[in-house]
């Protein structure tokens, strides 16, 4: 007779859970407000995560960046019998709940992972603070920079009895660093003999491995070049933001021109630094090229006095023609 007393108790206490509305129901977070039932058990979790994990652009290929995820797990009891929705809380008390998170969308040139996909907690009338899980983020090569990149994370806890479930979806955004990759090639090898009176021309072609539109510096290494040589390069080239993009500058190397014989040589070194033309501060550490350039012959007395006559000539010759324009200019004015 007292069994029977007791399922009848437990079915009318099921019928009022489950099927009669209230139309209030206590709530002690603000992320999860239920509506309806004389008795409502509803689980809720808060989200953080470690802000400063994000705080600086992430370096496609070469990092791994870690983020902290801090989850806060309690639940929500009220409606009209209030006291009846804490009893039965109390009767759940130390249940365990697996808490299980999984990734949701995210950016096509991110991969992120976690170390965890569930976290075990137990039923608890004060909740429990504290839980964790770590999310790893790697981006790929062709990350765009300074673009706006997410992650999404879906969080559920499940039913455990008469405790309702919870599920959200929390999103996290990050952003790519810029990439400064380069690769310099010299089209037709770095070395070069010539006459004395020649001049060796160097096209060196770039090609951007990166994550934006690059600015490439050059400059001649000074201390690298002979008395009596002179060397100099392109100041700058700009790569399109495209992987595989390429440009071409020139280094153009002139050996001494002194009578005589000459059998000379110069090794010139070319300083590389790539940059973001969006934002020159973000460089990569220089990359150097080196040439050598071999000056073989004889500049005879006669080639050099034919240099210095052929700059004279042209010069008497200037003169002379002004001179002719300021005579028929004065005789237009006599007349």
């Amino acid at each position: 007779m007292k069994l029977i007393k007791c399922i009848i108790i437990i079915l009318i206490l099921f019928f009022i859970v489950n099927i009669f509305p209230a139309s209030t129901v206590i709530s002690k977070e603000n992320e999860y407000r239920p509506t309806g039932r004389f008795v409502h058990l509803q689980s809720y979790l808060q989200w953080s995560f470690n802000s400063s994990a994000l705080s600086e652009p992430i370096v496609p290929r070469a990092e791994k960046r870690a983020v902290t995820i801090y989850l806060d797990y309690g639940i929500n009891y009220g409606g009209l019998f209030k006291n009846l929705a804490k009893l039965l809380l109390q009767y759940y008390r130390d249940r365990q709940v697996n808490i299980k998170l999984e990734i949701g969308d995210h950016s096509p040139w991110c991969t992120p992972t976690l170390f965890t996909y569930t976290i075990t907690t137990r039923v608890g009338e004060a909740g429990e603070t504290g839980l964790q899980a770590t999310l790893n983020l790697k981006l790929d090569i062709d990350a765009p920079a300074y673009a706006s990149g997410f992650v999404e994370v879906k969080v559920t806890v499940p039913k455990v009895g008469l405790i309702q479930g919870y599920s959200n979806n929390y999103t996290l955004e990050f952003t790519p660093a810029y990439l400064p990759l380069i690769k310099p090639q010299v089209q037709g090898g770095n070395s070069m003999r010539i006459e004395p009176m020649d001049t060796a021309v160097f096209p060196i072609e770039i090609e951007n491995l990166g994550n934006a539109q690059t600015r490439v510096k050059l400059q001649v290494v000074n201390e690298n070049v002979p008395d009596g040589w002179t060397a100099n390069v392109t100041d700058y080239i700009i790569l399109d933001e495209t992987r595989g993009s390429k440009g071409i500058a020139y280094l153009t190397v002139k050996p001494p021109k002194s009578v005589g014989y000459h059998d000379d040589s110069a090794s010139i070194s070319v300083e590389l630094v790539p940059e973001s033309a969006r934002n020159p501060i973000d460089q990569g550490p220089p990359q150097y090229v080196n040439f050598l350039v071999e000056s073989r012959g004889d500049i005879k007395s006669e080639e050099k006095g034919f240099e210095i006559d052929t700059n004279f000539l042209l010069i008497l010759i200037i003169i002379i023609l002004i001179i002719i324009i300021i005579v028929i200019q004065l005789k237009n004015r006599k007349k």
